[in-house]
C-alpha cells in the first residue's frame, strides 16, 4: 500500500493501526468460523498474500516493489496484498464460509513452504480453494521514470507502462478453470467494470509453483502493475480496494453455492 505520501500519509497511519489491531485478533494461520452460519460452507477457502510485509518499519521482501512516484505514493507488494487478504477473510467470516490465511504475515515465505502449508491442511480438509493474492511487474529498464533510489518505472501506459488484471490457473482444464472463469472474474468485471483485464477479460494457464503443486484447486491473481504509476494509483484508491475484495468474497460465496446445490 502507498508508503511516504503527504497526501496519504492519514490513510497510511490508519492502515498500520488496523494491521496492527489484527495482529492481536487475528492468528497467522487460523480458521475463521462464523458463530452464526447464513449458509453452509461447502468450501474452505485459503488466501496467500504475495511476499512478506513490514517489520520494525522495514520491508520484509527482496524488491517486489514500486519506485517512490512524483507524488510520493509507493507500492510495497507484500504490504498491500496483507491488508487485502485481511479484509477478504473479514467478509469471507461474516458470509458464514470458512476460510485461512497462509503467509500472512511480516516475514516472507518460500515458494515450498507455502504449498506445503496448504498441502498439509488438505490432507485433513478435501473442500479448499487457494486464493493467491498478488500485484504485477514489468521489466522496467526501459522506464521513463526513476527514483532516488534508482527504482525505475513508467509513468503512464503511453510511455511503455503495463497495466490490468490477470487471473491466473494451472495448465489444463481442471476445477481451478471453472472457479476462475465462472465465478472469480464475472465478479471482478461486475463490481469493477472500468478495471482493464489481460488476456481478454479470460484467465490465464501458468505453470507457476503454488497453482501447479498445490493439491486442491488453486488461482492466483495480479491486481494492477506496481511498475507502472497510473496503475499504483487504482490500487491504492481505497474505493477500488473495497470493491475488489467484495467482487472476490461474492465470487467465492456464489461458488459455494453452487458446491451446495450440485
Amino acid at each position: 500500500m502507498q508508503v511516504k505520501s503527504k497526501s496519504y500519509f492519514g490513510a497510511a497511519i490508519a492502515a498500520l493501526l488496523i494491521s496492527a489491531v489484527t495482529y492481536f485478533v487475528v492468528p497467522e494461520q487460523k480458521t475463521f468460523t462464523h458463530v452464526d452460519y447464513k449458509q453452509r460452507s461447502a468450501a474452505h477457502f485459503v488466501i496467500v498474500s504475495g511476499h512478506g510485509s513490514m517489520l520494525k518499519g522495514k520491508y520484509q521482501t527482496s524488491g517486489k516493489q514500486s519506485p517512490t512516484w512524483p507524488d510520493s505514493l509507493k507500492i510495497y507488494e507484500g504490504y498491500s496484498t496483507k491488508l487485502l487478504a485481511y479484509d477478504l477473510a473479514s467478509k469471507l467470516t461474516i458470509a458464514g464460509l470458512d476460510c485461512t490465511i497462509i503467509n500472512n504475515y511480516n516475514t516472507d515465505m518460500s515458494l515450498l513452504e507455502r504449498v506445503q502449508k496448504v498441502n498439509d491442511l488438505f490432507k485433513i480438509d478435501n473442500r479448499l480453494v487457494l486464493i493467491s493474492l498478488h500485484h504485477d511487474a514489468q521489466d522496467a529498464r526501459k522506464g521513463d521514470y526513476t527514483d532516488f533510489e534508482g527504482l525505475k518505472g513508467f509513468t503512464s501506459t503511453s510511455t511503455g507502462g503495463a497495466t490490468g488484471l490477470t487471473v491466473f490457473t494451472s495448465p489444463g482444464q481442471t476445477e481451478s478453470d471453472n472457479f476462475a472463469d465462472n465465478y472469480l472474474l464475472p465478479a471482478i468485471k461486475g463490481f469493477l467494470p472500468k478495471l482493464t483485464f489481460r488476456n481478454n477479460g479470460k484467465s490465464k494457464e501458468a505453470n507457476f509453483y503454488v497453482l501447479s503443486k498445490s493439491s486442491c484447486p488453486a488461482v492466483l491473481i495480479e491486481f494492477y502493475f506496481m511498475t507502472t504509476w497510473s496503475d499504483c494509483k487504482v490500487i491504492a484508491d481505497p474505493t477500488i480496494r473495497n470493491n475488489y475484495t467484495s467482487a472476490i468474497s461474492s465470487a467465492c460465496i456464489n461458488y459455494n453455492n453452487y458446491l451446495v446445490s450440485r
